[in-house]
């Protein structure tokens, strides 16, 4: 399968989010300063954010390669 070069892009950025989020997750997961609801809100924070991002990269970024 031939993939043009902005759909190998968009895949790498988007495994890079989602390799960012899962350190995040995993580091929040950790903290033993946190309790259990500050926990959730951090990791609930880092899924919106990487959701927002991966949405950009899918519904916005292939705009510009026009």
């Amino acid at each position: 399968m031939n993939f043009p070069l902005r759909v190998i892009l968009a895949f790498a950025v988007i495994g890079a989010f989602l390799g960012i989020a899962m350190w995040g997750i995993i580091t929040v997961g950790r903290a033993k300063s946190l309790t259990e609801a500050q926990r959730m809100i951090v990791t609930g924070g880092i899924v919106l954010a990487m959701a927002l991002l991966t949405a950009w990269v899918i519904f916005v970024w292939p705009a510009h390669w026009d």
